[in-house]
Formats: C-alpha cells, sequence, structure tokens
C-alpha cells in the first residue's frame, strides 16, 4: 500500500497538474500553489504522442482526450520556397501508432489538456490554490518542518514539495545552490490560431493541410501547422531568427505581422496566403537553459519536475510529454516508499531514471533544429533527396519517421521503467 504523504505542488502549469492527477489518484494529500490568478488560454498547439496517451489512459482521460483532441492521419514536410513535397509519413493513418507503440497520437489546444488536468485533480481531492506564488524555501530546523513561503507571505510545510514552476523556477535555485542562467537560441517562435474556415479557404490550395501536420523546412526557420480544439482550430508555430528588436526572454511577447510576412517573402506562395490570415500573434522568444544534473535538493524533500527540471525547445514536441512522463514517474517511485525504501530512496530513483530521458528528449530536440534549418546548399540538397527516396530505400534522416527513434521516443512506459529500475536495485 502507498505510503499516503502531504505534498505541495508549486505551479499549475502542465507538469504541475499531471502530478496532481497521479499523486490524488494514489490517495496522497495535494495542494498546488499557483502565482496567477487566474487560469487564462495562454499557449496554444500541443502534440500528445503516444508515450503521453498512455499515462492519460492510466488515469481515466481517454473520453476526454477524444473529445477535444484531433487524430491526425500523416505528417507532410514541404521545401520552403516551392512547396515541394518532401515526404509524407503515417501516425495514424492504417492504425499506425496503435499497431507499433499501443496508443494514438493527438493534437491538442493547451487550454483543453490544461482543463481536463485541473478538472481531475480537483475531482480527486487536490486543492488548488491561486495568488499563491512560491517565493522562497527553507529546509527542517529547530523542530520545523520543511516549508515554501508565498507571496502573501504564509509558509506552506509539507512531507514532499514539487517544484513545478517552470523554466525560471523559484525553487530551482534552492535545489542546484545557484541562479539557472538562460541563454538566447537566436530562435523566436510566433504562434498563432486560425479558424477551419479560414484554413478551408479554397484560394489556400494547401489540401495537406486536411490530413494532419504539415511542415514547410527552410534556412534558418520553418512552419509547422495542424488542427486542435477537435478540428474548429488551426494551430500554427512558426520558427524565425531573433530579430534585434527582441532582447527579453518571454513567451507572450506581441508578435509584428509585417516583419512575420517579410520574413517569408520568398517562400512558397501558398504558405505565405496562409499567413496572411493572421492578423495577431504571440512571440515566443525561445532561450535555452541546460538540463539540470541535480533534481533532488541535497537535505531537503524538494524535487523538480518539467521545465524547472529540463526546460525544452519546441523542435521535437516533447516538451509537456516529458512533463506528464516526470509525474507519472515521481507517482510511481513513491509507491515504493515502505519499510524498504525511504522517501529519499524514491526521489533519488525518480531523478536517476529521468535525467537520462529527459537528456536524450533535448539532444533529439537540437538535432531537429539543425535538420529543419539547414540553409540552402549541399546539405540541405542531400537531405531533402534522402527524404524523397524514403518509399524507395525505406530510410530517412527524418527523427520522427525513424522506427528506432520512435520506438524509444513513443513505446516508453515509464510504469515499467520503474519497476525494473526498483527491482535490479532490489537484486544488488
Amino acid at each position: 500500500m502507498t505510503h499516503k504523504l502531504n505534498i505541495l505542488i508549486a505551479g499549475a502549469g502542465l507538469g504541475g497538474l499531471a502530478a496532481a492527477v497521479a499523486l490524488s489518484i494514489d490517495g496522497h494529500h495535494v495542494t498546488v500553489l499557483e502565482a496567477a490568478s487566474e487560469f487564462g488560454e495562454i499557449g496554444a498547439g500541443i502534440q500528445v504522442t503516444p508515450n503521453v496517451t498512455r499515462i492519460l489512459h492510466r488515469w481515466d482521460l481517454a473520453e476526454s482526450l477524444g473529445r477535444y483532441g484531433c487524430t491526425p492521419e500523416t505528417v507532410t514536410q514541404l521545401r520552403w520556397d516551392d512547396g515541394t513535397q518532401l515526404t509524407r509519413f503515417s501516425i495514424n493513418r492504417d492504425g499506425r501508432m496503435e499497431r507499433e507503440y499501443g496508443y494514438k497520437y493527438y493534437h491538442i489546444h493547451r487550454k483543453d489538456l490544461h482543463r481536463m488536468l485541473l478538472e481531475t485533480a480537483q475531482r480527486r481531492g487536490a486543492i488548488v490554490k491561486v495568488n499563491c506564488g512560491v517565493v522562497h524555501y527553507t529546509t527542517s530546523s529547530e523542530g520545523l518542518p520543511q516549508a515554501v513561503v508565498t507571496q502573501d507571505g504564509f509558509r506552506h510545510s509539507a512531507d514532499l514539495i514539487i517544484a513545478a514552476d517552470g523554466c525560471r523556477s523559484t525553487l530551482g535555485r534552492f535545489v542546484v545552490g545557484s541562479e539557472i542562467k538562460a541563454e538566447p537560441t537566436g530562435d523566436s517562435a510566433y504562434r498563432a490560431l486560425l479558424t477551419r474556415q479560414q484554413v478551408q479557404d479554397a484560394e489556400l490550395e494547401i489540401p495537406e493541410l486536411a490530413s494532419g501536420s504539415v511542415v514547410w523546412l527552410g534556412p534558418g526557420s520553418h512552419v509547422v501547422g495542424y488542427y486542435v480544439d477537435g478540428g474548429r482550430l488551426y494551430n500554427l508555430v512558426i520558427v524565425v531568427p531573433t530579430g534585434d528588436e527582441v532582447n527579453e526572454e518571454s513567451w507572450k511577447l506581441p508578435g509584428k505581422m509585417e516583419r512575420l510576412r517579410a520574413h517569408f517573402a520568398g517562400w512558397d506562395p501558398r504558405l505565405r496566403r496562409l499567413l496572411s490570415k493572421i492578423d495577431k500573434s504571440l512571440l515566443w522568444n525561445l532561450y535555452d537553459r541546460g538540463g539540470l544534473s541535480q533534481w533532488v535538493h541535497p537535505v531537503g524533500n524538494l524535487v523538480l519536475i518539467g521545465d524547472a527540471a529540463h526546460p525544452m525547445l519546441p523542435y521535437v514536441a516533447q516538451g509537456a510529454a516529458s512533463a506528464v512522463e516526470d509525474a507519472a514517474a515521481l507517482a510511481e517511485c513513491l509507491k515504493l516508499v515502505s519499510e524498504k525504501c525511504s522517501l529519499r530512496e524514491a526521489l533519488t530513483m525518480y531523478a536517476r531514471l529521468r535525467i537520462p530521458r529527459t537528456s536524450a528528449m533535448r539532444t533529439a530536440g537540437q538535432k531537429n533544429r539543425v535538420y529543419f534549418h539547414l540553409p540552402d546548399g549541399p546539405e540541405q540538397q542531400q537531405r531533402d533527396a534522402d527524404l524523397q527516396k524514403y518509399d524507395e530505400t525505406g530510410e530517412t534522416p527524418n527523427q520522427l519517421n525513424n522506427s528506432k527513434v520512435l520506438a524509444a521516443m513513443y513505446g516508453y512506459d515509464i510504469v515499467k521503467d520503474v519497476r525494473r529500475e526498483y527491482e535490479a536495485n532490489q537484486a544488488i
């Protein structure tokens, strides 16, 4: 039987709420402290890959996922200047994802996934408090238990404190002992939503949009589009070099439409027509923080999850996925707490399992950035030729259609991984 804990979670983003769901299901007493005064609709599309679908099904969210999500049939990758098809490969078409990895692949609006997790966590008994941003952490001393202090000055103690407070984590510096520096990547991402009616305009002449995800690959930039919100909205992520006028780290700067359109002046005319329909956008200036090698406080029961531990850039669609995996892994490790396994040992096991996995996802993202953004020249020409020969050769430079890469990424089962790790340690 799981040892029941009093748990505080700092942050009610996707990672924090996923942890609240997993831990509440297991009967822990969970309180989530969120800095914002309300939950808005910031963010757009998220790709829910089979490794995450597997977890959401275990949390009885299959019906909600099917209601709010879209199941793309294919991914089409196009050349930047003339829209030539480089490759098209199956995702859910002919049941590929279910057949090979056990579960479907979804596209979903962030607000819908957030609402699903929030409602499930609260229904399971978790308490979610807004206007409660965490500003400080203290370890246990002189008879007082470990605690966090929130912006209102109150002290909140718990057996376990989970830092799910994002890439600019307040609690992260208490774990690693210093500020966590961010470095600009040189990329920024415009994010926009169009209506289904706008995208179905016959003048666009982009039939590929109807069947799934479409990606334009170009020098230093790429564009990804797919349906969300049950097919009612079309999500666009447009990655471009950061301009001189953007010098701050943010994910909600107002995007300048004239700059966006000017950047794509020489691109596929169909893409330019699609981008002309965007009247407003948010700009995410992409900064990177290296994945941390220490996720557990040296002496306190304070642990990191999600972007607080391993910030992800949007090149391989595993940022939200990794946060959900973290939550499921932590919950599974805590099931082991007993006379034979202390809380500290369970937290150590969690970090030992998750650090290599998330590091691999970060590396995959960095490879995709290079693959997407090759400049015009011999390397780009070879990439395009290799992609176009896939049907003949069965080999591809595209990680997202590489069977070996996908088996490790999408076929991963965190529950089995935790159990395997525990049994291996018991055998020593």
